[in-house]
């Protein structure tokens, strides 16, 4: 699979400072799974400049205990997940659940093929699943998403 860094143009719609996090794999993170954040960050970047990722955990030096209130803190500044779902995770299902309890919208994308876990597909909170075969598709489908949720209000302006 190809990637690419890329800019998608939105209008001139933006997000009022408010937070996407970016969940996914990190103990478990690859070159493509490190492309992935880095070209969704840049497509999340063109709505807003708050966007972390699983690259800003995987920066991140505290200790386990830390780690975990690091990602619950996040949570509550955090107005939409994009959570990539290609790889398994147990940290993001339980960065999930804690969305799921503070009503966060959840977007999914995944590689085509990939199974998601019936019990997040049965939340009210998903407010999208994105399969994807390449980056291109990926691109696309996102960028509607986000306007689509931009336009119906569900993000702050």
């Amino acid at each position: 699979m190809a990637f690419f860094l890329c800019t998608i143009k939105l209008g001139d719609r933006k997000m009022n400072e408010d937070l996407i996090l970016i969940t996914g794999t990190v103990a478990n993170s690859d070159e493509n799974s490190i492309k992935i954040y880095e070209n969704v960050i840049d497509i999340c970047r063109e709505i807003t400049d708050k966007v972390l990722s699983p690259l800003d955990t995987m920066k991140f030096n505290g200790s386990n205990k830390e780690k975990y209130e690091r990602a619950m803190e996040l949570l509550i500044q955090t107005k939409l997940i994009i959570a990539e779902m290609t790889v398994p995770s147990t940290g993001q299902g339980m960065e999930l659940q804690q969305a799921v309890n503070l009503g966060i919208p959840i977007i999914i994308i995944a590689e085509t093929g990939s199974k998601i876990s019936s019990l997040l597909l049965g939340t009210d909170n998903i407010q999208s699943v994105i399969y994807y075969d390449d980056f291109n598709m990926l691109k696309t489908k996102l960028a509607e998403e986000l306007n689509k949720q931009i336009v119906e209000q569900k993000f702050p302006r």
